[in-house]
């Protein structure tokens, strides 16, 4: 665990740092990972359904495993209030940079379900539009592939044009 070329471990000791001026930030965020790496670890359990919108996408994630459920109507609301509050993660990966930094273009609707999550994600601007619906499939690449695929970059559509240089 003391891998720091690993970049979800680089990951946490920028957001440690981000955070780190206020304890319960810090605690936030470290919850925040640990739940993150306990879906990565479970993500065999976890069924994603992705159906692009014209201005964005919805998205069910969902598992019959009670663990993950609850992990899910944590993480998810949490992440959707990081965003809110541009309390960003993962700044090493530029699609999640992007998305923080366009965070107040992206709308979010949130419903928590019996067996986990439905979220639509929208934009009223086009290139947003298509940084939401890169970053569907961004998720929809760690349901499938887990922590392996957490610790690549994420890739960012070639008709996304960048706000961050």
């Amino acid at each position: 665990m003391n891998d720091t070329s690993s970049p979800m471990i680089r990951s946490s000791g920028f957001g440690r740092g981000r955070a780190g001026a206020d304890p319960a930030r810090a605690a936030r965020h470290q919850h925040d990972q640990a739940v993150f790496h306990r879906l990565l670890a479970l993500h065999e359990k976890i069924e994603r359904e992705l159906e692009l919108l014209p201005h964005g996408v919805r998205a069910r994630t969902r598992s019959n495993d009670p663990e993950i459920v609850a992990l899910l109507h944590d993480h998810v609301p949490s992440m959707k209030q990081r965003l809110e509050e541009k309390f960003g993660l993962r700044f090493w990966d530029p699609a999640f940079a992007e998305l923080f930094a366009q965070h107040d273009k992206i709308h979010m609707e949130l419903t928590l379900l019996p067996d986990g999550v439905l979220i639509e994600e929208t934009s009223e601007e086009p290139n947003v539009v298509t940084l939401i619906q890169a970053h569907g499939q961004i998720i929809n690449l760690f349901v499938a592939h887990g922590g392996m695929q957490a610790q690549q970059e994420s890739p960012l559509p070639d008709t996304y044009q960048r706000v961050l240089v």
